[in-house]
């Protein structure tokens, strides 16, 4: 057997090579709506059967004005729409971790949410992103709720200018606990288009 380091190295990119080659690449975004300034579109998830959402809108405010209400987890439950609960349960620099409700309809019990993020800024562009991913065991289960397992998403404000950003917000989340996969996938566009939609509306008073 030869055992040359520089063959064992050739064998395993001829292995890696083969694996990008067979991965499955990321299915094209889907317009699901385009209203008022705002444009949503959707993609199927490999291994899921809930669809992906990426909103986007042009909102006349500074960033840094728009993060500062993203942040704010007692006001998050004011203008996220299906949120009747929301608080920051720690931070640590650019890192935290939020608690949220979602009012699901009868007889499907509402879901709960702990999301990590963490947050981002480009000095020279101005651009701030925030990640988000699930982070379920980090708050103990709530009676009468069920725990999201898993959510991945950001949240990106691009400034055009001193007094105008351009929002985006993406995500995929999964309910859990047996919920149609219709009826998740029902909201999945109007979700974003509330809350950008919501979103404008707070940094407009």
């Amino acid at each position: 057997m030869d055992s040359s380091p520089k063959r064992r190295l050739a064998a395993c990119l001829v292995v890696a090579a083969a694996l990008a080659a067979t991965a499955s690449p990321a299915a094209d975004w889907t317009l699901g709506r385009q209203e008022d300034g705002i444009t949503v579109h959707t993609r199927p998830v490999e291994g899921s059967g809930i669809d992906e959402f990426r909103g986007v809108i042009e909102i006349d405010a500074p960033a840094e004005t728009l993060v500062t209400l993203l942040r704010d987890s007692d006001r998050f439950k004011e203008w996220f729409p299906n949120t009747p609960e929301s608080k920051l349960l720690d931070r640590n620099g650019n890192v935290s971790h939020q608690y949220s409700v979602m009012d699901a309809p009868w007889p499907v019990s509402d879901r709960d949410n702990v999301l990590r993020s963490v947050l981002s800024r480009n000095v020279e562009s101005g651009l701030v992103e925030i990640r988000l991913t699930a982070n379920p065991d980090h708050y103990p289960e709530q009676a009468g709720r069920v725990r999201v397992r898993r959510a991945q998403g950001l949240w990106r404000f691009e400034p055009l200018d001193e007094s105008r950003t351009r929002v985006t917000f993406q995500m995929h989340l999964e309910p859990g606990g047996g919920v149609p996969q219709w009826l998740i996938n029902a909201r999945v566009v109007a979700t974003p288009f509330e809350a950008l939609t919501n979103l404008r509306t707070m940094v407009a008073r």
